[in-house]
């Protein structure tokens, strides 16, 4: 057996050096290749940790060959060997479901709204991309949002089949090319579809959802009515339609105003109008232009509410509906203040109300009556009613039903089809009409206040079931349904209590169960 090397006295030994040698030597190989995934580099410092790591522990080989031969060869190397060989399998088991994963991916989400996952509306509009879509992200290293954006197209790509496919440049890195593709600012999105180009700033959702919404379809414009005490669309108060503005320019619409007494004719490039909230009446010129835009195949959507001054049986005449004046009363459905304030849950068998969960509310709404057998080449579908307990009061003094006002189910909401060879709709809701082009469609809502700002704050369904109205009326009905719910913040509150019981299990609690535990694993084996 080889003999320890002492000094003068006996008072040195290299075996005293030997294990601070080999625990430098392991402590700066593990530091060496710390630095390096830190650095993602192997330069020259994880280098100079490495050599001085295995250096050490060379020496600690050399002062003792035969005890570290005898270590690594006896009963203890062979249970630290079963160890180790454990301790691989364990990694190599885990990388390999990691390879799985990344090629086999699947999530869950278990947020109550889903935020982690593609709604509904983004699914069908992925799924319907006409063309290839290339996203080209031009954002910087440090960029925060990339990650999560990169989750996000990733999403995309998948549900597309493969139609969206993205990559990211950093324009700090890669000045020219940014130049090259026209970008003036950090952070720019460009989808690009065929020849078409939309940019965006924004990474969420709905950022991307506007932008494959804005390439596949071109922009149309709206007219509202003006002139007859309609509500502000660029007005911010409760009753004004700012909201609602601002949502269909998301939705790739523009929205400009109309006024027919200066203009005398619907312009030509009108994809519908909208008539929202008038208090008094339209003149008889007026009038006159809305039939002849109509009767000539043109899209029309109406909210009247039932203190309105304003006639337009003329205009619906035609089509056998018309708005009944009074105020539909539900005790059933209805928010529990005020039972004029109708809650709808469930909604007829349309394309606008198709795929539609949300609740809607009808504030002060007037009933709208329609025909059970409708002209031929007519359409005619309630897409929401009020509960059979409901009632149309017609006594203006108080809430009290009358011997002869209209008893529930009334229709909130009624559209009409004047291009459908289905002359049986309102009485069988599952019949599938044959459009015509270029025929009139129609969408009457008995309440003005339903895209309100103040109802679309509390409602969002409100917003979805009137733009589905808008994108069925231009006859994009592949477009309905396409928008995505914003996210609600959900913020947990604790009491004094529950956050005192969460700080002291941190420091205390714990700590003190590993303690007990160990002391009572003492005790049984002392």
């Amino acid at each position: 057996m080889a003999t320890t090397p002492r000094g003068p006295g006996g008072g040195f030994s290299f075996e005293t050096i030997r294990f601070p040698l080999a625990a430098l030597g392991i402590f700066g190989i593990l530091a060496g290749l710390g630095v390096w995934l830190v650095q993602s580099e192997f330069g020259l410092v994880p280098r100079i940790l490495i050599a001085a790591g295995v250096l050490l522990l060379g020496i600690y080989v050399a002062l003792d060959p035969e005890d570290v031969w005898t270590k690594i060869t006896g009963r203890g190397a062979l249970y630290s060997g079963n160890t180790v060989a454990i301790a691989l399998a364990a990694v190599v088991i885990l990388a390999l479901v990691n390879v799985l994963g990344s090629r086999y991916q699947q999530k869950l989400d278990l947020t109550a709204n889903k935020q982690f996952t593609l709604s509904d509306q983004s699914l069908q509009l992925a799924q319907a991309l006409p063309q290839p879509v290339h996203v080209t992200g031009w954002l910087t290293a440090n960029d925060s949002r990339k990650q999560d954006f990169q989750t996000l197209l990733q999403d995309y790509q998948s549900k597309s089949g493969g139609k969206l496919t993205f990559d990211f440049n950093d324009p700090e890195a890669h000045p020219a090319d940014a130049v090259a593709a026209g970008i003036t600012a950090t952070g720019t999105i460009v989808y690009q579809m065929g020849d078409k180009k939309q940019t965006s700033t924004g990474t969420t959702e709905k950022d991307v959802d506007t932008a494959l919404v804005k390439l596949e379809r071109p922009q149309k414009t709206l007219y509202f009515t003006t002139g007859h005490g309609e509500r502000s669309l660029d007005g911010s108060g409760p009753q004004d339609y700012g909201t609602i503005k601002q949502n269909l320019t998301t939705d790739n619409f523009t929205v400009n105003p109309l006024n027919l007494v200066t203009q005398r004719a619907v312009p030509d490039d009108a994809a519908a109008v909208v008539i929202a909230g008038p208090t008094n009446a339209f003149l008889q010129e007026e009038l006159d232009a809305l039939k002849a835009y109509v009767d000539g195949g043109g899209k029309l959507i109406i909210l009247l509410g039932p203190s309105s001054k304003t006639d337009l049986s003329s205009i619906l005449q035609n089509y056998q509906v018309g708005f009944s004046g009074n105020v539909v009363v539900d005790p059933a459905k209805s928010v529990p203040q005020d039972p004029r304030v109708v809650v709808v849950d469930s909604y007829g068998t349309q394309a606008i109300t198709q795929d539609l969960r949300d609740l809607t509310f009808f504030p002060l709404t007037t009933s709208i009556t329609y025909p059970t057998a409708p002209p031929a080449g007519l359409t005619i579908t309630p897409l929401a009613q009020s509960s059979p307990s409901s009632w149309g009061n017609t006594n203006t003094q108080q809430i009290q039903q009358g011997p002869n006002d209209p008893k529930g189910p009334l229709a909130l909401a009624v559209a009409i089809d004047a291009g459908s060879s289905s002359s049986n709709q309102s009485t069988l809701p599952g019949a599938t009409p044959t459009p015509t082009p270029n025929a009139a469609r129609l969408v009457l809502f008995g309440s003005p206040d339903l895209i309100s700002n103040n109802s679309l704050q509390q409602v969002p369904g409100n917003s979805t079931l009137f733009e589905n109205a808008v994108n069925w009326v231009v006859a994009e009905d592949n477009l309905i349904n396409v928008r995505v719910p914003d996210t609600t913040p959900r913020t947990l509150v604790l009491t004094s209590s529950q956050m005192n019981l969460i700080a002291y299990s941190s420091f205390l609690f714990l700590p003190l169960a590993v303690l007990a535990a160990g002391a009572a694993v003492w005790w049984t084996r002392r």
